[in-house]
């Protein structure tokens, strides 16, 4: 969830990118992927060079009006893009991802969760599709692939080294990781950044 949240300073100069024009589209999409650390900003998955990465709109009912720009817009895996509802109406309120507090979602037993009653995340939960079976089996298959990873390395320093410079990838899903593994993720996200 942490990668729906954008800086509004970082957007600025990037407001007059129109989705329409296919160069200013893919220049949104690699500025998008750049600010979202090179994760999925809906499934928190790393973006491989393979990958089909789409600009998305995150509200459907802003594409191609007045209201549409960078600001609505996120670098998301083809697959969690196809998924995700086509439709935003059954789903709101949702939160204005301007101000989402990340702390309104935990990590629990392989799915992310909300306060009972917080409608607003309830539904971005299910309009994202962030708990649909195959997320949540790819992420389950990841975090046992990377503890058995820790387990091989001979420190906890030798794991941080490989992880951060030579398989970043496999920091994919770093709320589960984080919340199943205990390991500081994101920290770990910001220095390999940084270090780039």
């Amino acid at each position: 969830m942490k990668f729906l949240r954008k800086r509004s300073g970082d957007l600025e100069a990037y407001l007059e990118l129109t989705y329409e024009n296919r160069s200013q589209r893919d220049q949104a999409r690699e500025l998008l992927v750049h600010l979202q650390y090179g994760f999925c900003a809906y499934s928190e998955r790393y973006l491989k060079p393979l990958d089909s990465v789409e600009v998305e709109h995150f509200d459907p009912r802003k594409k191609n009006s007045d209201g549409d720009s960078i600001a609505n817009w996120h670098a998301v895996l083809r697959w969690m893009n196809a998924h995700k509802a086509r439709k935003i109406e059954p789903f709101l309120p949702l939160p204005e991802l301007a101000e989402l507090e990340v702390d309104r979602f935990t990590y629990e037993r392989g799915e992310f969760i909300c306060a009972e009653g917080d409608i607003e995340a309830i539904n971005l939960l299910e309009f994202l599709g962030v708990n649909r079976p195959e997320v949540f089996e790819e992420r389950a298959k990841h975090v046992k692939r990377v503890r058995r990873m820790r387990e091989l390395c001979k420190t906890e320093e030798e794991f941080r080294t490989f992880l951060i410079d030579v398989s970043p990838d496999d920091l994919s899903f770093p709320t589960a990781l984080e919340a199943e593994l205990g390991i500081p993720a994101f920290e770990w996200i910001l220095e390999a950044n940084a270090a780039s």
